[in-house]
């Protein structure tokens, strides 16, 4: 099946050179003008933070918890991925559910650039804050597994955070641009709409389907509620980002897409209940 899907992709690339490069660039400036700008430093400091408190003995959770949702992915998984070996697997995989979200950097600058709407910006990332909460309570509930996680190779410190860094932000990079250019070729399917086509390109990867959507014409509660739920899913360009850094400890990517699913779900229900109260 993996075979015949490339296959078909890689006729696609060669019948549509234009549209393919033309898609490839697209995503090449949301990643170097829109992601790497507030994601990268954000990943430095916060391996080397994370370095120095691991030294210090501070508890794993609570690190990884505050970490991963002040910057977002992949950032909250290569934290758990340097704490992994101290958690439980029930707190691994509710820590994975919490922390698999967008960057709040994301929302409150690039997002509010798109819409021109600072209060919507920030009912979304009430929303995506709450959304991953409530995921990641359900996982901690469901889950009553105690056994330690899957030991992976400790991180070496002597790694200058710069250049480990880097290396994520180029694997960043690359899923954004490959799933852009995935979901602009789906573009050529007769029954896409442009608004359903954003949630296509939304559901392969987030920040060119949140563009699409916020330059879609949809009426005002549908499109928040419709970035809400694509927020909270995430993307599979940042699912494959996390699970990169989470499969040494035995997380499965079935699994990071089950917390997605649920973070989606709640999403969705609180822009829904929360829309006409703050957007006049």
């Amino acid at each position: 099946m993996s075979i015949a899907f490339s296959l078909v992709v890689l006729l696609s690339l060669i019948a549509f050179p234009q549209h393919a490069s033309g898609a490839a660039a697209s995503a090449l400036r949301i990643w170097g003008l829109d992601v790497v700008p507030s994601l990268f430093p954000y990943m430095v400091f916060c391996r080397m933070l994370s370095a120095r408190l691991r030294e210090h003995d501070v508890p794993a959770a609570p690190v990884a918890a505050l970490l991963g949702l002040l910057g977002g992915s992949p950032s909250g998984a290569s934290v758990i991925a340097a704490y992994g070996s101290r958690l439980s697997r029930r707190v691994l995989l509710a820590l994975c559910a919490l922390t698999g979200t967008i960057s709040p950097m994301f929302t409150l600058g690039t997002i509010q650039a798109w819409t021109q709407s600072a209060m919507l910006c920030r009912l979304l990332l009430l929303c995506h804050l709450l959304s991953a909460a409530c995921a990641g309570g359900v996982v901690l509930w469901a889950c009553k597994d105690e056994s330690p996680a899957v030991s992976a190779s400790a991180p070496s410190t002597s790694v200058n955070p710069i250049a480990q860094s880097i290396d994520a932000i180029l694997h960043v990079g690359g899923c954004i641009i490959c799933y852009s250019v995935l979901a602009s070729l789906l573009r050529f399917l007769p029954m896409l709409s442009d608004s359903t086509g954003a949630i296509v390109h939304g559901l392969l990867e987030v920040s060119g389907g949140v563009h699409a959507l916020c330059t879609a014409a949809t009426p005002g509660k549908l499109r928040a509620v419709l970035l809400s739920v694509l927020c909270g899913f995430s993307g599979f360009s940042i699912l494959s980002q996390n699970h990169a850094f989470l499969a040494p400890l035995g997380v499965r990517m079935t699994q990071l897409i089950a917390f997605a699913l649920l973070r989606a779900f709640f999403a969705g229900c609180l822009m829904a209940m929360l829309y006409a109260r703050f957007i006049p």
